[in-house]
């Protein structure tokens, strides 16, 4: 979902990004050079970031990773909080099923829950009640509840996506190019040239003002 990050961004609103792992176990780059590419990262967006100490392939959804995840919240008190779909089918080969992904996303959703109570005492700062939930990663069986168009900051997303540059050499290099399609795809399903997907799983307002409003060419 990066360029809607930048969208978001150039339409005013903050925006805090918040890792829960250092990418240790990962193919690509040490811990070390994945946090600085994702401190560089942040500063091309203009948003502000938080490296959480999870264990990379060990993130698991429990009561600690729930509260840590929490205090988060309660930090940036977002109105807004986007993460990884909790549910993905998709192969070992799909990025997107990645069992940290997922357990991020059912983490994420406990967290918000938690944030909001007044009583738990394991956290600090005073209780926030985000808006909405929504999740990224869509899986490829699933049609997206709401989506995005993207297509004035891909540019942009590129060169911000370029900060992350170990990453850079997944699926032999062609990393980008990948995403630029998988962007492609949903674009098609709105009319746009690029776009970013996202789903909800609770019930959204029906408001006929927004479906009445005349299409941009």
């Amino acid at each position: 979902m990066g360029a809607s990050m930048v969208k978001f961004a150039h339409g005013g609103a903050s925006v805090a990004v918040c890792v829960l792992t250092r990418g240790e176990a990962g193919t690509f780059g040490t811990p070390d050079q994945r946090e600085a590419e994702m401190r560089a990262a942040s500063e091309r967006l203009g948003g502000e970031l938080e490296v959480l100490s999870f264990r990379d392939c060990q993130v698991v959804d429990t009561y600690d990773a729930r509260v840590r995840v929490a205090s988060v919240v309660r930090k940036f008190r977002p109105k807004i909080v986007f993460a990884p779909y909790h549910t993905n089918p998709g192969s070992h080969t799909d990025g997107s099923a990645h069992p940290d992904h997922m357990a991020t996303g059912a983490i994420v959703r406990s967290a918000l829950r938690y944030a909001r109570f007044a009583r738990l005492k394991e956290l600090a700062r005073e209780p926030w009640n985000a808006s909405h939930l929504l999740y990224y990663m869509v899986p490829l069986s699933r049609a997206p509840t709401l989506v995005n168009d993207v297509s004035s900051f891909m540019e942009e997303w590129e060169s911000i996506a370029r900060c992350h540059e170990s990453q850079i050499k997944i699926r032999e290099g062609k990393i980008l190019q990948i995403l630029r399609g998988i962007r492609a795809g949903y674009g098609v399903s709105i009319g746009a040239a690029y776009a970013e997907a996202f789903l909800n799983d609770d019930p959204l307002v029906f408001d006929l003002s927004s479906f009445l409003q005349a299409k941009k060419a």
